[in-house]
Order: C-alpha cells, then sequence, then structure tokens
C-alpha cells in the first residue's frame, strides 16, 4: 500500500515538474492516464491532450481515422457537397420560376394561352386536310374519267395526285406533332404547378425529397 501511494506520489510530482516547464501531453496507456512532456510516436495516432503550465487543456488532438473511417468520412462529404449543389440549382430555379409566376392561376393562364395557340394550329391542319382531301378526289376523278375513255392521264394530272396526297400525309404528321405538343405543354405545366405549391409553404430551393405533401395546399379542379 505503501509503495503504490509512493509511485502515485512520484507520478504526481514528474507530472507537476513538466507542467512547471511549459506545454505537457496527456494521452492513455491501457487505459491510464499518462502525463509526459512528449508523446511516444507509437502512441500519438490514438490521440492525446496538450496541457498548458497550469494543467489547462490547450489542444485536443484526435485519434487518426482508420481508413474506413475516412472512406466513410469522404462519402458522407461528397454526399454533403452534392446536396449543397442541388440545393443552390434549386433554389434558382424557383427564384426564376417566381420571377414569372406568383400563382398557380398564373400558371393556368399561361397553360391556356399556349394550349389556345397550339389548338388554332391543328384546325388550320384538320380544314387544310379537308381541303386537300376534296381536291384530291376531284384529281382522281378527272384520272378515272380519262381513263374510262380509254385515254393516258397526264404526267401533270399524276403529279397533282401524288402532291395531293404527299400534302395531307405531312398535315397528318402536323396533327400528330400539335397533339404531342398539346400532351407535353399540359406536362410541363403541371410541374410548375406542383412546384409552385411547394414554394407557397416550403422556401426557394427545398428539394423534394424533403417535402411534405400532405402539407401543400389542393389544387383547384
Amino acid at each position: 500500500m505503501f509503495r503504490r501511494l509512493l509511485v502515485g506520489a512520484t507520478i504526481s510530482a514528474l507530472a507537476c515538474a513538466s507542467l512547471a516547464a511549459g506545454n505537457v501531453y496527456r494521452f492513455n496507456v491501457d487505459g491510464q492516464i499518462v502525463i509526459k512532456d512528449s508523446v511516444p510516436a507509437e502512441l500519438a495516432p490514438l490521440g492525446y491532450d496538450v496541457l498548458n503550465s497550469r494543467g489547462m487543456l490547450v489542444k485536443r488532438v484526435p485519434r487518426e481515422l482508420t481508413p474506413e473511417e475516412i472512406a466513410e468520412r469522404d462519402r458522407l462529404k461528397a454526399e454533403q457537397e452534392a446536396r449543397n449543389k442541388r440545393i443552390e440549382q434549386r433554389k434558382q430555379k424557383d427564384k426564376d420560376l417566381m420571377r414569372i409566376y406568383s400563382t398557380v392561376a398564373d400558371v393556368d393562364r399561361a397553360l391556356q394561352r399556349k394550349s389556345d395557340e397550339v389548338i388554332t394550329q391543328k384546325d388550320l391542319q384538320a380544314r387544310r386536310i379537308t381541303d386537300l382531301t376534296e381536291k384530291l378526289e376531284q384529281a382522281q376523278q378527272a384520272a378515272a374519267n380519262t381513263e374510262r375513255r380509254g385515254a393516258a392521264v397526264s404526267e401533270s394530272l399524276v403529279d397533282e395526285i401524288r402532291h395531293y396526297q404527299s400534302a395531307i400525309q405531312g398535315a397528318e404528321v402536323a396533327i400528330r406533332e400539335l397533339e404531342e405538343k398539346l400532351e407535353t405543354l399540359n406536362a410541363d405545366y403541371d410541374v410548375i404547378r406542383q412546384r409552385l405549391r411547394v414554394l407557397s409553404v416550403y422556401p426557394a430551393g427545398t428539394l423534394p425529397e424533403e417535402v411534405d405533401s400532405s402539407r401543400l395546399p389542393a389544387l383547384n379542379p
């Protein structure tokens, strides 16, 4: 017992002497706290504290990370950086969006205007098909009458028939493209409409996965 007390007193005395001399280092060796004027090279990676002459903590040096911990740290850092980038990009898009549209009603009006333009073009193509079909039927009837008379159909009439057929096909393609454009418009403006719902509750830059849809206002039918 006396010997253990003597050893403890000696360690304390050495620690005090080291403290008086300047900064010292506190580290753990097999569960025991050790204070010395230097840290053994093989123990430094485990971490240590730097104490001043009064025994106050000056700096805490953490233990070195394992390769697995470094990989995990770097992965989390990369994920956070990517997330921050997405937020900034989303925020800029949101600001641009809100400069154009204030409410969902603004979006609906803009969609209606664009849809009306496309529908007008579609109607024009439909009327064009009707007109071309009538002319095609007349040209085909003229060709049939010529053949019934036993005469050869003129090359110009054949070209005219081909022209009408080609024009009708072109107008039909145009109508299909305009119908696809209408679908795209509806889809695009629905995205804008849904985003404005989000921005009515959440700040600009909020990522989609952070949105609680139950908090969003209902859309008018």
